[in-house]
């Protein structure tokens, strides 16, 4: 069901941003005129009728209330992209607006991994401690993900995140994000949510603060180019941080 979900929003989003994906050189099925924007649609509605009868049998055959954060998740992924039928109905495309993206992505990561966790457990409070984990993570990532595509967001009129704050604003809160998603799990590792060998975690968020947050805060958080390696030491920490928390507590 994750693959499928996943896919029907990437076909909608690319289905709804070829003029957008055309003016960031990004090469897709649409842009490259592989597939046409009317067979992503229709592609990306057969998907997601098929992740939504896959979640209705589950919540039926687990009896658990999965299926109504998978609709919401589903609803606000389409609302983001949609330029066709949703912003005629709301007059606006979230996607094109900084709160539109934000609203967007802490509902999308909340409710999808509510919606994921509930197939495989039946605790409601782990999974809404991990939703908040998600949450967090999620934010750090969408501050930093329209970095570089902010030339042809401005030039298409979008007031995203990239085009309407400095990269040294979002870099700062990505990291603010990010310190509070390990806190998150600390705390839950400490009152026992999460097994005690979760505590390693502690290494990645050493080297997040080492390489990372204290390097910028130093430079009065000004990014340049030859800061890319401790970027890329967030990026490590954190995923090494997610795999440390599946396997100390799911394998």
């Amino acid at each position: 069901m994750t693959l499928v979900s996943s896919g029907a929003s990437n076909f909608w989003n690319h289905a709804n941003d070829v003029e957008e994906d055309i003016k960031n050189n990004k090469h897709t099925l649409f842009t490259d005129n592989i597939i046409s924007q009317n067979k992503g649609i229709l592609i990306s509605f057969l998907l997601y009728s098929i992740s939504i009868i896959i979640v209705f049998y589950e919540s039926i055959n687990l009896n658990r209330p999965i299926l109504p954060f998978f609709l919401i998740w589903v609803f606000i992924t389409w609302w983001y992209s949609d330029s066709i039928y949703l912003k005629k109905i709301f007059k606006i495309r979230l996607k094109t607006h900084y709160i539109g993206e934000l609203l967007t992505y802490s509902i999308a990561y909340s409710m999808y991994t509510m919606s994921i966790w509930l197939i495989f457990s039946d605790s409601i409070t782990k999974g809404l401690i991990m939703s908040l984990i998600f949450l967090c993570f999620g934010t750090a990532g969408v501050m930093l993900k329209d970095l570089k595509d902010i030339e042809g967001d401005r030039e298409a009129g979008l007031k995203t995140l990239g085009v309407m704050f400095s990269p040294s604003i979002l870099i700062k809160v990505s990291c603010i994000f990010l310190i509070l998603y390990f806190i998150i799990i600390i705390l839950a590792t400490y009152f026992g949510v999460f097994k005690l060998m979760t505590i390693i975690i502690l290494i990645p968020l050493t080297i997040l603060l080492k390489n990372t947050f204290f390097h910028f805060h130093a430079k009065n958080w000004i990014l340049e180019v030859k800061d890319i390696k401790n970027i890329k030491s967030m990026v490590f920490s954190t995923y090494s941080s997610l795999i440390i928390l599946g396997f100390t507590n799911f394998f």
